[in-house]
């Protein structure tokens, strides 16, 4: 069930009026979701100027421009959710927040999700003990920190040579996947089935600024029923949650999160529909017989103008008479006569 959202966000301002409380979710970056109270000051089309309760916020909590909250509100006895960015901060309590996307009946979720679009590689893991994919895990996040550190390749692969892989991984390549990215897990269209709490590698390439390269592994939660593709495959979407992602990679993600979605509210912004002027059409050459039949109503004109205006010079120079006169003039000419 959803309240669903319009384009003249008339549902926005029923819900999210001014002098309203609502609750703020703030998302951590060790996990979790920070909860508080808000009372909105000032609410237009989709933003929100609202102030937390709190004076002082816990010391791991922290926002900025551009970081993903959650809005909640209460309808009867339900709990709904939106989320939304943050465009500006007036001090330390007070926010201005633009919602993006549907309230929709809140299912707590320990992370905020968006859809994206990105390469990603998989591999599902077989009989392996837990301890053998942790430890290979360990392996390849190392490997990549160092990286992102800045180590030389040849003190890379030195420190890599101590270490022996327990199961050699087969990566299956996803360039553009059908996803829901989140802070704990991540729903992915594959080719094929999974069962439940199957375990799969994952190595994610965030396209950050530097690129970053995430890996992680997930556990399938629930497995969606196949849905037939146009040229006759089948394609199963999975949701999984993280059960061994670094804290680290964790906060990248949501910078990544929080970077799609600045993107998509630009790009709202600078759409605008400009309407085109109309071009004039060019006129269609003539056909003969078009140019025969204008050419007739031409003549046809020239003749009952000429006409009327010979009539109009002829009545001019030689009016008809009147009866009246005709009688008169008659008159005096018999009365000339007797004379």
């Amino acid at each position: 069930m959803g309240i669903a959202m319009q384009d003249d966000y008339r549902e926005y301002r029923e819900q999210l009026g001014a002098g309203m409380r609502i609750e703020i979710g703030i998302p951590l970056s060790g996990g979790g979701v920070f909860r508080d109270w808000a009372i909105i000051s000032e609410s237009r089309q989709d933003e929100l100027l609202a102030q937390i309760s709190r004076d002082i916020l816990p010391s791991n909590v922290r926002f900025d421009i551009g970081f993903i909250l959650d809005v909640s509100i209460w309808v009867k006895r339900d709990v709904y959710t939106c989320s939304g960015i943050v465009t500006e901060k007036l001090g330390g309590r007070v926010l201005r927040i633009r919602l993006f996307g549907n309230f929709t009946l809140r299912e707590r979720r320990q992370f905020f999700r968006i859809e994206l679009s990105m390469r990603i590689k998989y591999d599902i893991v077989d009989d392996s003990s837990l301890k053998d994919v942790e430890r290979d895990w360990e392996l390849r996040k190392d490997q990549e920190q160092m990286k992102s550190q800045g180590y030389d390749d040849f003190v890379i692969a030195a420190h890599m040579a101590r270490y022996r892989p327990a199961k050699k991984i087969e990566w299956r390549d996803m360039r553009s996947p059908h996803m829901n990215l989140g802070g704990g897990g991540i729903c992915l269209r594959l080719p094929q089935s999974v069962q439940p709490d199957q375990l799969l590698n994952l190595e994610m390439h965030l396209p950050l600024t530097p690129p970053r390269l995430v890996q992680a592994v997930a556990q399938a939660v629930h497995v969606m029923p196949p849905k037939v593709q146009k040229d006759g495959s089948s394609r199963y979407d999975v949701g999984m949650r993280f059960i061994l992602l670094d804290e680290r990679d964790r906060d990248l993600i949501f910078q990544q999160i929080s970077v799609a979605q600045i993107a998509l509210l630009r790009r709202m912004a600078d759409k605008r529909e400009t309407v085109k002027p109309e071009q004039p059409r060019e006129a269609a050459p003539m056909t003969r017989r078009e140019m025969c039949v204008r050419v007739l109503w031409v003549l046809l004109f020239l003749v009952l103008s000429y006409s009327l205006v010979r009539y109009f010079i002829d009545y001019r120079q030689s009016p008809p008479s009147n009866p009246i006169q005709k009688t008169y003039e008659k008159a005096i000419r018999e009365h000339r006569q007797l004379d």
